[in-house]
């Protein structure tokens, strides 16, 4: 009758409480996993769950994989970090109780065909209620004849056939996202990320005050209009890293419509570890950015060929460097970006790095803002 279908990746510490709530509701707990690394698979299975592994090509079109890989009709559609709350439960369970199985939907418009509920997320240990995160109407269960995920890869939603009813059913939907606020940085920074690829595909062009007053008005809009300021100084963090991350979607999509530093070279003798961190995380925003590391030793070699330079060296003399650059008829200074990091004895290398970068348009600092990232791009 109901088939619990659930992405993943990487979710070993989150997806045992995901499908302990759906024992009893779901007939079926079908999980695609997208090639995890750590035990997310073995647990689904010791816990029941049938498991597919699919490579992810982006979340409309791996969630549409799922629904039909599903074994029944009825789907009810989470992410691993859900979790259905007790009224909720109740609510899928008496819908269980009052549906005739043989049912033609198709002949039967009047006849629901998708459920939406409310959403309530989690953020380190405070329920938020306002900002436009509450109440949060997800539609995620629906009978897949007449239901479909739709629009883009990345804010992806159910769309259903035109002509057919929906409801909604009582009880929250549990969204335990966020457990610390760096993991908020994360994904805010991989969503707008993948939401400027795809306006860049889909031809979309930017300018830098579009990104300013986008920014400006999200900020605007969550705080005030949204009444995030009720949630207190949560509530006005949320929306500070909100209207953040809306400035870098349209940054680095002005960034892609203007094919900006594509050669670019790390000066990096004392630190190749840090510089390893940076290419890595240059490469994470694009993969087609070419990537040279030298010591100071080799620096004169094709300086010319590259449109940014990267100094991570402190100790590096900038001044006698770019009279070099400029001796080159071909590597200008107007031409070629050159950027030196700033000497600090509290923070890191590598972070200083990452923040560097953010004047090439990768804002690697806040999409990897902690060693626990960093030690993944090495």
């Amino acid at each position: 009758m109901i088939s619990a279908v659930i992405i993943t990746f990487n979710e070993e510490r989150i997806i045992g409480r995901c499908i302990k709530a759906l024992e009893g509701v779901a007939d079926e707990i079908l999980v695609v996993d997208s090639e995890s690394s750590d035990n997310t698979v073995e647990i689904c299975k010791k816990m029941g769950a049938r498991v597919i592994s699919h490579p992810f090509k982006g979340y409309r079109t791996q969630k549409n994989f799922a629904c039909k890989s599903a074994k029944h009709q009825w789907i009810l559609s989470l992410d691993a970090d859900e979790v259905l709350s007790k009224e909720l439960r109740s609510s899928l369970l008496e819908w269980r109780n009052n549906y005739t199985l043989d049912e033609n939907l198709s002949s039967l418009t009047d006849k629901i065909v998708g459920y939406s509920f409310n959403r309530i997320t989690d953020y380190c240990g405070t329920w938020i209620r306002h900002g436009g995160w509450y109440p949060d109407t997800k539609m995620r269960f629906y009978n897949r004849d007449f239901g479909l995920w739709s629009g883009r890869n990345v804010h992806e939603f159910v769309e259903i056939k035109a002509g057919f009813s929906t409801s909604k059913l009582s009880g929250d939907l549990l969204h335990y996202s966020i457990t610390e606020p760096s993991e908020l940085l994360r994904k805010l920074f991989t969503y707008s990320e993948m939401g400027a690829r795809f306006m860049h595909e889909e031809g979309r062009h930017t300018t830098h005050m579009e990104a300013i007053l986008r920014s400006m008005f999200r900020y605007i809009r969550q705080t005030f209009f949204q009444l995030g300021l009720l949630d207190g100084r949560i509530g006005l963090i949320l929306s500070a890293q909100n209207a953040r991350s809306t400035y870098w979607k349209y940054r680095r999509l002005l960034a892609m419509n203007k094919s900006q530093f594509k050669k670019i070279l790390i000066i990096a003798s004392t630190c190749p570890e840090e510089a390893n961190i940076v290419s890595n995380a240059i490469k994470w925003f694009d993969k087609e950015a070419r990537i040279t590391i030298v010591s100071q030793a080799d620096v004169d070699i094709g300086t010319n060929t590259f449109n940014a330079i990267v100094i991570l060296d402190e100790s590096f003399e900038f001044t006698n460097f770019s009279k070099k650059v400029n001796a080159k008829p071909q590597a200008k200074l107007q031409s070629v970006k050159v950027i030196k990091v700033k000497p600090s004895s509290k923070t890191p290398l590598a972070l200083r790095g990452l923040r560097l970068i953010h004047k090439l348009n990768y804002p690697a600092a806040y999409r990897f803002p902690e060693k626990k990232d960093w030690d993944l791009l090495l």
